[in-house]
């Protein structure tokens, strides 16, 4: 089926989302691509068992090596008894402009601006240590991969290919976007998910999932640059990038870029269960100072290749006419799925076709209050301390993914179109069982993220439901 944004668009006016290609609603023909994209896969797998990719991570190294030269210049006082003044867009109904909103308090101190525009580079490591007046262990001194592979300058392509396919409910979820993003072209499939799975090994992004936020920017996370904060109005989760509070000028690139892995990790973690997002972009405000063209590329990149067909829609707030000539610069750079699911918005009623008025940002004009953080403390991450229950974890885990992979083998070589024959359900069971195992393991592999400090996702690191606003 061909996307277009008029299909993408019809999809949420009528609240009906469009099941085509999806798993659980695959055709036979559909079916039999999966069928043999997993045989390739399979077959890879035997075959490279021990297949080890050296981390050559410009992110871990340059962080580790740079980030303590990059000190504050000032100390920003952020009191809890403090109300906080920034500076917010506001889309009203109707209207093609946005307005600046200033809050008036005893001490009016814009902490968005100062953040913006003071030279930082302060980990959240750091901030607790400096408030703290010493050191507070947030995370174990060191990381090792697994008990199977200790060793961390290298990854084993089996274990990073199973940690990121048993990261959904279903691993069919994360194998069959690579078909959707390659035209169900098994063979481009199977390519580029062995490229995604290189580049996962070589960047080590089990251990940026392992060390959390903890050893992020504290200014970014402060600004709540890219944020989980509600649903669209066909459920599904719904992230708010507010784009001026990018900080090139304080930052040097490789700081923002791990901050967005981090993010797109997290949100692939914690929403298990479904195979896509929508994206809120707000470019109101937009120069191309907070908006360097390395770091959108960046992040297209992300959308289009690592993280391929998990946007539903992505919504582009605009206000400025230079966006026009930036906007020229990136749109050959997507492809034909994600071009057909970007709409532009510049009002309130462009955006509530998407979104419902309840889950609109407040400083949008929305009603949605969001919290913006909580500070990690000495016992948030005290599971990634237990050696002994991780080790039990992994064993688990490891069961289960030797489990499934067999009932796989058995299902692609009988295969025969029946959606519902008994190898397909002994798979499919195979499949609950390694999504309880993975769950399990990622308490002692995963650091707490913002959303479980919010209390927005349960004790597996699940997206609880949204409330009703």
């Amino acid at each position: 089926m061909t996307i277009t944004q008029a299909s993408v668009i019809q999809e949420y006016k009528t609240r009906t989302h469009n099941t085509d290609e999806s798993p659980g609603y695959f055709t036979t023909d559909e079916l039999q691509k999966l069928a043999n994209l997993w045989s390739l896969i399979i077959d890879y797998l035997a075959a490279n068992k021990d297949k080890q990719i050296t981390v050559n991570s410009e992110l871990l190294e340059r962080v580790k090596n740079t980030w303590p030269d990059l000190r504050q210049d000032e100390t920003i006082d952020m009191q809890d008894n403090e109300q906080v003044t920034r500076r917010a867009w506001k889309f009203t109904k109707g209207e093609s402009t946005v307005r600046k909103l200033g809050l008036l308090n005893r001490k009016p101190v814009d902490h968005e601006r100062q953040l913006l525009e003071r030279h930082v580079c302060e980990t959240t490591q750091e901030y607790v240590d400096r408030v703290s007046g010493h050191h507070v262990p947030l995370l174990p001194t060191s990381y090792f991969p697994s008990f199977k592979y200790p060793d961390n300058a290298t990854r084993n392509w089996r274990d990073v290919f199973w940690a990121i396919a048993s990261a959904k409910q279903h691993p069919d979820i994360w194998v069959h976007r690579y078909l959707r993003a390659n035209g169900w072209d098994t063979n481009k499939a199977f390519v580029c998910i062995q490229s995604v799975i290189e580049w996962r090994a070589a960047q080590a992004l089990d251990q940026i999932n392992w060390e959390g936020d903890i050893c992020l920017g504290f200014d970014e996370q402060r600004l709540g640059i890219l944020q989980l904060v509600g649903h669209d109005k066909l459920g599904f989760p719904l992230t708010y990038f507010r784009v001026r509070r990018i900080m090139p000028r304080a930052n040097q690139s490789f700081v923002f870029k791990r901050y967005l892995i981090h993010q797109f990790e997290t949100i692939q973690h914690i929403t298990r269960s479904h195979s896509r997002i929508t994206m809120l972009c707000d470019f109101t405000g937009f120069s191309m100072d907070n908006t360097p063209f390395n770091i959108v590329h960046f992040l297209v990149t992300l959308g289009t290749k690592h993280y391929a067909e998990s946007t539903s829609v992505l919504i582009l707030l605009v206000d400025s006419w230079l966006f026009a000539n930036f906007w020229s610069l990136v749109r050959p750079f997507l492809d034909a799925s994600l071009s057909a699911r970007i709409v532009f918005a510049k009002t309130m009623n462009d955006v509530l076709v998407f979104i419902d008025e309840s889950q609109v940002p407040e400083e949008l004009g929305g009603l949605n209050k969001i919290d913006m953080m909580k500070v990690p403390e000495v016992n948030d991450n005290c599971k990634l301390f237990d050696e002994k229950r991780r080790q039990m974890a992994e064993i688990e885990w490891r069961e289960k993914v030797e489990k499934f992979e067999e009932a796989t083998r058995i299902w692609c070589t009988r295969f025969n179109g029946d959606k519902s024959d008994t190898y397909s359900d002994v798979r499919d069971n195979a499949a609950h069982e390694l999504d309880r195992a993975e769950c399990h393991l990622g308490q002692f592999t995963r650091a707490r993220t913002q959303y479980a400090r919010l209390n927005m996702v349960d004790s597996n690191g699940q997206l609880r439901p949204f409330p009703k606003k």
